[in-house]
């Protein structure tokens, strides 16, 4: 009986989507582009967590998929370059039960997309996942979007360049520090700790929050290491948070693994609550602005504005859920891709030791000028 209903079900569902991919592509007709037909939505949320395991299966039998085995795959774009492009033209597209889907490589046309920004509206529906903890920049409509963008830009100025510059370099260090230690080959997971390093730059240039680099070799269980690591559990985990919110996964009936994620999520806020009423009481205390994205968002927070009333003002400042939302969705876009960008540069320089030797110069030239700069403006303060 369960049998039958199931394949009744999937029987239902598999009707449907056919007569909506159809309905869809009639409908994208009339852009007279080329257009593929795909029977499922990349962002179908079921889709996307099957579908890696799916395909493990699938791409064991004897024949090929198609399209359909070519575009239905996350990340595809990657592996695709420009191939489409090049056989389809400079716009095409492909339609799904539930979207469609345009691809445009003409400048001329993408410079119009988006200098029209009212009339090509981002599809903020797709991205609403991403308040597993409030609502973001990347949620937010075209006539709210400037608000959160005006407290985000803030910080990301010519004053904090120095501070990032110091960070890294002081973080790289002690990442080498941590490798040549014992000597030998390197026993570091230097993919981890790129990760480290990544976060503990993020950590002092958006949040006044200064850790020293420990390795993943390095045992411990302080403040950074703490913070760290529930941050780290909650963007290994981010779609399961996505689907389940953080407090369901608290409930003690679910197996281990998902409270140790339901744990590393509220550990994360009671991090992010801690982080803003530290900035708040240096401000109350007439220290001076570090000009981070904290001191940022706390301004927003303590000065929301004479038309704070008005919920689409520019000048209303953010809710505690928006600064915590923004918080997240900062980490989940920013860590992760500057993290796995150095461990790829990292490879590439070991594998390419000329290339090495370019960049090491490069850079000790630039170390050199920022030295000399940094006394010459010493020395004119002193005059």
């Amino acid at each position: 009986m369960i049998f039958l209903l199931f394949v009744g079900l999937s029987t239902g569902y598999l009707i449907w989507s056919l007569i909506a991919m159809e309905i869809n592509y009639r409908r994208a007709s009339c852009m007279n582009i080329p257009l593929i037909r795909i029977p499922v939505d990349p962002n179908n949320i079921p889709w996307a967590v099957i579908e890696p395991h799916l395909w493990r299966l699938l791409d064991r039998l004897p024949f090929s998929w198609g399209n359909f085995g070519k575009y239905s795959r996350r990340g595809w774009q990657f592996r695709d370059k420009a191939e489409s492009h090049l056989r389809y033209g400079p716009i095409w597209g492909f339609v799904t039960p539930r979207e469609v889907f345009v691809y445009v490589s003409d400048p001329d046309a993408i410079h119009e997309i988006f200098s029209r920004r009212g009339d090509f509206l981002r599809p903020i529906k797709l991205y609403k996942l991403l308040e597993v903890y409030g609502p973001c920049i990347s949620t937010a409509p075209y006539t709210d979007w400037q608000r959160h963008r005006k407290v985000l830009a803030a910080p990301f100025n010519e004053r904090i360049m120095k501070l990032v510059w110091n960070e890294s370099v002081g973080q790289a260090d002690g990442m080498i520090k941590s490798w040549t230690m014992n000597g030998g080959p390197l026993k570091s997971n230097f993919a981890k700790d790129t990760r480290t390093l990544s976060l503990n730059v993020l950590a002092a240039t958006g949040f006044r929050k200064s850790y020293t680099f420990r390795g993943s070799i390095h045992p411990g269980t302080d403040e950074a290491r703490s913070y760290r690591d529930a941050l780290q559990t909650v963007l290994d985990n981010s779609i399961l948070l996505m689907l389940l919110s953080p407090k369901f996964l608290l409930n003690p009936w679910l197996p281990e693994s998902f409270r140790r994620i339901g744990t590393a999520a509220a550990d994360f806020k009671q991090y992010m609550v801690r982080m803003l009423e530290e900035e708040k009481r240096s401000q109350q205390e007439g220290k001076a602005d570090a000009g981070t994205l904290m001191s940022s968002f706390v301004r927003a927070l303590e000065n929301p504005g004479k038309t704070a009333t008005n919920p689409h003002s520019h000048s209303r400042g953010l809710t505690r859920d928006e600064i915590f939302g923004n918080i997240y969705v900062i980490n989940f876009a920013g860590h992760d891709t500057t993290a796995n960008t150095l461990a790829f540069a990292v490879l590439m320089l070991a594998a390419y030791p000329k290339i090495f030797d370019d960049y090491k110069e490069f850079v000790n030239q630039l170390t050199r000028m920022f030295r000399n700069i940094d006394k010459e403006r010493r020395a004119e303060q002193a005059i």
